[in-house]
């Protein structure tokens, strides 16, 4: 009888410890941090696109690019990223050939120079023009482009080359 109990208890051990055990494990998908910075092409300021980070066990985090080429990813995965960089393409005919871009704002006054003068409703105000970057930027294993991200927030421009 006190082989049983014995037995029992040594099966309940060994299960308590693993569950103990693997709840250390895995991917932690909560643990992010916030990367901040400017995005140029052969030291021109990019006007719009993304910056994705590609981290471990599938975590990504991504942000949009501002017309002046800045970023802020507040939710990018912890450790060694891979970061890939998209540009849109240009619409053929130019920006302005788009559909729907409006010559006036929405009260009729013409758009005043200083701005794009380009809006599309569900894009809001447009670049008035694209930086074209090469390709391999697209893709995280031919960017060439990586880093570290710890906790809490940081600084990292990325400078694109031809």
């Amino acid at each position: 009888m006190f082989c049983r109990h014995s037995a029992r208890a040594a099966t309940a051990l060994l299960v308590l410890g693993w569950l103990i055990l693997s709840v250390g494990c895995g991917p932690n998908y909560k643990a992010r941090g916030t990367v901040k910075g400017k995005v140029t092409f052969a030291n021109t300021p990019l006007t719009t696109g993304s910056v994705t980070f590609h981290g471990k066990d599938n975590i990504t985090g991504s942000a949009t690019i501002d017309k002046e080429g800045n970023y802020v990813m507040n939710d990018a995965p912890l450790g060694d990223v891979k970061i890939t960089v998209t540009v849109p393409k240009m619409p053929a005919g130019g920006i302005g050939k788009w559909k729907g871009v409006p010559k006036s704002d929405k009260d009729g006054k013409p758009i005043e120079p200083g701005g794009s003068g380009k809006s599309i409703p569900i894009m809001g105000d447009m670049p008035s023009r694209i930086v074209p970057i090469p390709e391999k930027y697209a893709s995280p294993d031919t960017s060439g482009l990586t880093y570290t991200v710890a906790k809490g927030e940081q600084t990292h421009n990325l400078s694109l080359t031809p």
